[in-house]
């Protein structure tokens, strides 16, 4: 008996963790492919392939095998066994081929020999490709009718990064195909009440060292029951400011004083107006939740609008970013018509360190079609670790950019990404100074999370999103396009297109259209 337990108790021993690198290259050509994702079965485990097509990966030794996936190309899922080395060859999907050529080797005989081994669809390899939209979408929604007149439109030939860099001329997808869920943790406050009881999701705050505990939500209105939008919100300690915001379209603020040390104080809070009046000054006990204030003020409507674009240009977002250029494309195109504000719409994409650039920015600029030429130009490219430089473009978004002064106004800043920043203290540092200063200046922050992105990654963004009374935008793979997408932790939510769900809330921020609703695709209970 004691033998048995013994080794039950070694073979439910911690894990250990092993690295597996290799070579992916295309089957027909031989020619190695950058940006192919792999990652762990489980998902845990990502890493990317550099411009020579290598990769290494770190896995739990409990990993069963690597999946190889990159828009274009049969998606391979290989198991690792006691492989140290796996070179991998991927099909193209159009030739119609369901096999992956793949050799395996130890670091010594990379130079002189190796096995190599054809595996087709009916052996133990999965191999599954991306699905066109009409199959993607087809048997997954009961109860609703998909109209014959606006059906879903299908995936082009996927556009790689090779073609969509200056010079080519080759046509890019249309817009209206990437789809996308929105979920708002200020607005479900209870769900992420009850979220954060649970031991695997709480544990997300201390990692990102982001504490939601202490909220207070403050709606400034007037005598005729009308929201105040522009004024200053500041709660203080001891005399002391922690947290400033402005008042949104609705006359809402979101206050945070212990969002980053966990503590529970009683505070102050005070409204000042935009001539930096004090208006409001009341001391509150530290279990406070919601304030409602009225104010002898004119309410005025938003009448300036900063829109800007943050985007991830590493080669993980490869598979998707040719349709995320023609989705903004089309939302800039649209910023313009018909709701008579003084508009300005930015850019910043980001890499990271040892990239072609960290940061490329363009300033605010009232002329579209310059704004349109200057995102023509951009593609991914780069990368080589899962991490990326999100803090140090967060930075020149927030702080160098010449966000508007004027007020009544609304600025958004859409941070579209698929990866984490790298995590250690410093840069923690940098995205809590940068949060708090993009609350206390108005910004609402809106992250909208493509392929790749993992949990922490998730949470991180929402974090920053209500931080700011912004909103989580994620997209899924109804539209079939690019990788598969992490099913978000929410509530029910519903399915939209990307386009018409960012220009909603674009409408809605702006005050133009509070309950402008996107066109239902689908809906999902999570």
């Amino acid at each position: 008996m004691l033998i048995v337990l013994l080794f039950a108790a070694f073979k439910s021993g911690p894990s250990r963790i092993r690295t597996i690198t290799g070579i992916v290259k295309e089957k027909n050509s031989g020619k190695p492919l950058p940006n192919v994702m792999v990652s762990g079965l489980s998902g845990k485990s990502k890493a990317k392939t550099n411009d020579d097509g290598k990769y290494a990966i770190n896995i739990d030794d409990k990993e069963s095998a690597l999946v190889f996936s990159y828009i274009g190309f049969v998606k391979a899922t290989i198991e690792v066994r006691e492989h140290k080395v796996i070179n991998v060859s991927l099909a193209a999907e159009e030739s119609l081929r369901e096999d992956v050529v793949l050799s395996f080797a130890e670091p010594k005989a990379l130079s002189t020999s190796s096995s190599r081994t054809v595996l087709s669809s009916s052996e133990k390899v999965k191999i599954r490709g991306v699905a066109p939209v009409s199959e993607s979408l087809a048997g997954r929604v009961a109860g609703i009718a998909m109209s014959k007149e606006k059906p879903f439109k299908k995936a082009p030939r996927p556009v790689l990064d090779e073609e969509i860099k200056p010079g080519r001329t080759e046509p890019r997808p249309q817009s209206n195909l990437l789809t996308a869920g929105e979920w708002n943790d200020v607005s479900h406050w209870d769900f992420w009440k009850d979220l954060m009881r649970n031991q695997e999701w709480s544990d997300k705050q201390s990692y990102w060292q982001f504490y939601t505990a202490n909220r207070v939500g403050v709606r400034l209105k007037n005598k005729q029951q009308q929201a105040l939008t522009g004024y200053t919100v500041t709660v203080l300690k001891k005399g002391t400011a922690v947290w400033k915001a402005q008042s949104n379209f609705e006359g809402k603020a979101e206050l945070w004083p212990a969002v980053y040390s966990n503590d529970r104080e009683r505070f102050t809070l005070t409204v000042n107006s935009a001539d930096g009046t004090l208006l409001y000054n009341k001391d509150f006990a530290a279990d406070v939740v919601n304030v409602e204030i009225t104010l002898n003020r004119t309410a005025e409507k938003i009448k300036n609008l900063d829109v800007l674009f943050m985007v991830d240009a590493t080669g993980s977002m490869g598979d998707e970013i040719a349709y995320l250029k023609s989705e903004l494309e089309d939302i800039i195109g649209r910023l313009n018509r018909g709701n008579q504000l003084n508009t300005r719409t930015g850019l910043v994409f980001y890499r990271d360190q040892g990239d072609e650039y960290v940061v490329r920015d363009f300033g605010f600029d009232g002329n579209l079609m310059a704004v349109k030429a200057n995102l023509s130009k951009q593609f991914a490219s780069g990368g080589g670790d899962f991490e990326e430089a999100v803090e140090e473009a967060m930075e020149s978004a927030i702080y160098q950019q010449q966000w508007t002064t004027e007020r009544p106004s609304a600025k958004l800043m859409f941070m579209i990404l698929d990866a984490p920043p790298h995590h250690d203290q410093k840069r923690i540092g940098s995205l809590q100074r940068s949060v708090k200063e993009a609350a206390a200046k108005g910004i609402t922050l809106i992250p909208v999370v493509a392929s790749g992105i993992d949990k922490n990654t998730e949470f991180l963004m929402r974090f920053m999103a209500m931080s700011t009374n912004g909103t989580y935008v994620f997209l899924t793979d109804d539209s079939g396009i690019g990788n598969s997408h992490l099913k978000p932790t929410t509530g029910s939510f519903q399915v939209e297109q990307l386009n018409a769900l960012m220009n909603r809330l674009i409408r809605k921020y702006t005050g133009l259209d509070s309950n402008v609703a996107g066109e239902l695709l689908s809906s999902s209970d999570k």
